[in-house]
């Protein structure tokens, strides 16, 4: 038990090191979320501004209190897609080993085969949490300088809703890229998924918005929920503030920005939000788990197409 602890350690750190060594891709996966925001801070902002004070017209809401909100939305946003895109842009290492052959090099080791295949999940997680918890200090710096409505629950909220969302992901990333054999296939696939589930989870533009089809398939994401919890976290102190000037006002951005989302005819909020990205979370477990059994048994679903186990 302690020999497998240190190998699971020592495989974990060696991940770590090689996502790092690539010097651009760590660049990359934290530039990207912070492009947005800075596009966001310079030319959308001000937009999304301007159309909220429209709708506000006659609730007499402050411009700074209806700038808070906005910037809750997109924060929440930037987080949410973040959290998505990084583990799976982390991946690469699984996808690097499967392509050079390492893996099979560690696969005839004397270290078990579930601990090889566990530790892609946990050095995905490690480097996804670095990096996710940077953005999110920018963005706790960006709220603390242009207004700050979040109580010590939200934040304590948003931390933890990251790490689940930066482990979804990670397992998630564990299943899909297991099936990817080169690194161009990765980088296609990651490019395409990360310019999409921004629109598709609603992260950059409310659900409301979309057709109804788009809205129910949605729903059939589980970052659509996570984006959903973080929405509400992000801006429920904003709009209790808003509240208490206008709640009709209060009310129609709820639903307006996608707070609430519209479950196949129901409403539901943050706490229904939360034990559905719960409960998916747990079924990609226990798929991970399902699949980690396969992989004891030498079945295994990390092994090169078209290398033979043991060489």
């Amino acid at each position: 038990m302690k020999s497998d602890f240190y190998a699971l350690a020592g495989l974990t750190k060696r991940g770590i090191k090689i996502f790092l060594k690539d010097k651009a891709g760590v660049f990359f996966s934290l530039l990207a979320p912070l492009i947005v925001l800075m596009l966001y801070v310079i030319f959308l902002g001000d937009v999304q501004l301007d159309s909220l004070k429209a709708y506000l017209s006659g609730a007499e809401v402050p411009e700074t209190l209806a700038k808070a909100f906005v910037d809750g939305w997109m924060l929440a946003g930037v987080l949410s897609v973040a959290c998505i895109t990084v583990p799976f842009s982390a991946q690469s290492i699984l996808v690097r080993d499967r392509e050079s052959g390492n893996m099979s090099d560690m696969l005839v080791s004397p270290i078990k085969r579930h601990i090889v295949g566990l530790s892609y999940l946990t050095s995905v997680f490690a480097v996804s949490l670095c990096i996710c918890f940077a953005v999110l200090i920018v963005a706790f710096v960006y709220l603390a300088l242009t207004g700050w409505y979040l109580s010590a629950k939200d934040v304590f909220g948003i931390v933890g809703l990251t790490a689940l969302s930066a482990l979804f992901a990670a397992l998630l990333s564990v299943i899909i890229c297991s099936f990817i054999s080169t690194q161009g296939a990765h980088g296609a696939f990651t490019g395409i998924m990360s310019a999409a589930i921004g629109f598709l989870v609603g992260a950059y533009m409310p659900l409301s918005m979309f057709p109804k089809a788009v809205r129910f398939g949605a729903l059939l994401l589980p970052g659509t929920y996570s984006a959903g919890a973080f929405r509400n976290l992000f801006m429920r102190g904003a709009l209790e503030e808003i509240s208490s000037l206008s709640v009709q006002a209060a009310e129609g951005l709820r639903e307006g920005f996608s707070m609430n989302l519209d479950f196949f005819g129901r409403s539901i909020g943050m706490s229904s939000q939360l034990w559905l990205f719960v409960a998916s979370t747990a079924v990609v477990a226990a798929i991970v788990f399902g699949l980690r059994l396969a992989f004891f048994k030498g079945t295994s679903f990390l092994t090169p197409a078209g290398r033979k186990k043991g060489k």
